[in-house]
């Protein structure tokens, strides 16, 4: 008997190097579950709502063995391709047997096995994988709101599930801020900080747009006076906001153009009783406008108040200033220089009574008939 030595070329030995190949395929996809790696292929695979997934079938190099295999694809126990039936083939593959899942909705959510035979229909090979979808997270809107001394910002993300959140502070990630909110203090805002967030989920992620926070106090409500002089009404808009407030005034509910101070002058002449002015003072995001207000002047309204002969205003200045102890040593010294110019004058009265008592004067002689010495 003549031993027949194997080449490559043999096509017996061709056969005899493919059907070895098989039984160690078949062996080890034996042995691999009883150590315990069937669990593996229950954990979840993640992916997202109109997204595409490839699925692997665990047998590298499948593509080799070209049409000398049977490759079947189930999801959740339901034919969806089977590469020796066309009618299964719900999905397509790629080139190396592996399943792939375009525009993925939630219903394709479930279980996937891929079974492989040899072209004798021996199992060679059998892979479950487990689907899970998530709709991809939505795009963050970020905000922000003034309290105090801080500024709170809030992350807000459309998606009802856990969503892992990300703080960026010009550009830089903020460590160990991972809630939906961030708040720091006004002390260390600068106008040109800006932040961010980025909301993720295990399969997408999205990143909110650029925030300049600003913090601005709201406006008081103005409060308007007016005053009349000679030939003019001056109203006065006042607002308890010290700085940075613009003013515009309005006439009869019409904006007064190039009126933008915290006074407004006016004639007389063209003073109506029907008219009303208002004033409206703002600051950034801030609007307050005060009443209406009718302004009035009367004839006596110009004449100035006068009190001990000067005008009020100056005389309450005086009073204010600690004028009035000057004013009531003033007073006195007036009424002690007319008590004694009054002591005076009566006492020259009651000299001028006794003078005739105290010197008496001699009667002035009579004049009678001149007699003559006779002879």
């Amino acid at each position: 008997m003549i031993n027949r030595v194997l080449t490559h070329t043999d096509p017996v030995c061709n056969r005899c190097n493919h059907s070895f190949r098989m039984a160690l395929v078949v062996l080890i996809s034996l042995i691999l579950p009883s150590l315990g790696f069937a669990g593996a292929d229950e954990e979840c695979v993640y992916a997202t709502v109109g997204k595409t997934k490839v699925i692997d079938h665990d047998y590298p190099g499948l593509e080799l063995f070209e049409q000398s295999f049977h490759l079947r694809w189930t999801h959740d126990s339901k034919i969806v391709y089977d590469n020796m039936k066309n009618t299964a083939k719900k999905y397509q593959t790629t080139k190396n047997g592996s399943l792939l899942l375009e525009n993925l909705q939630l219903d394709n959510a479930g279980t996937y096995q891929a079974t492989i035979y040899d072209n004798l229909g021996n199992h060679m090979k059998s892979t479950v994988t487990r689907l899970c979808l998530l709709v991809p997270v939505s795009k963050p809107r970020l905000t922000h709101t003034c309290d105090g001394t801080s500024v709170t910002l809030r992350c807000d993300v459309g998606n009802p599930g856990v969503v892992n959140i990300v703080w960026q502070h010009n550009g830089n990630t903020l460590p160990g801020q991972t809630g939906a909110t961030l708040t720091i203090t006004k002390a260390t805002l600068k106008p040109e900080d800006s932040y961010t967030c980025t909301a993720s989920i295990k399969t997408s992620e999205e990143k909110s747009d650029d925030v300049h926070p600003e913090c601005t106090v709201a406006v008081s409500k103005p409060r308007l006076t007016h005053t009349c002089t000679d030939s003019f009404v001056t109203l006065r808009c006042d607002v308890g906001n010290p700085v940075n407030v613009h003013v515009t005034w309005s006439r009869n509910r019409n904006t007064l153009p190039g009126q933008t101070g915290a006074t407004l002058t006016i004639t007389k002449a063209t003073l109506k009783s029907e008219d009303s002015y208002a004033c409206t003072a703002s600051i950034k995001d801030s609007e307050e406008k005060s009443d209406d207000v009718h302004p009035e002047c009367t004839d006596d309204d110009s004449s100035p108040v006068l009190l001990f002969g000067m005008e009020l205003w100056l005389m309450v200045l005086i009073l204010a200033g600690g004028g009035g102890l000057l004013l009531i040593l003033i007073t006195l010294g007036c009424v002690c220089r007319s008590h004694r110019q009054h002591k005076r004058r009566l006492e020259e009265e009651e000299e001028m009574r006794l003078a005739p008592l105290t010197h008496p004067t001699r009667p002035a002689p009579t004049k009678g008939p001149k007699l003559t010495q006779a002879p």
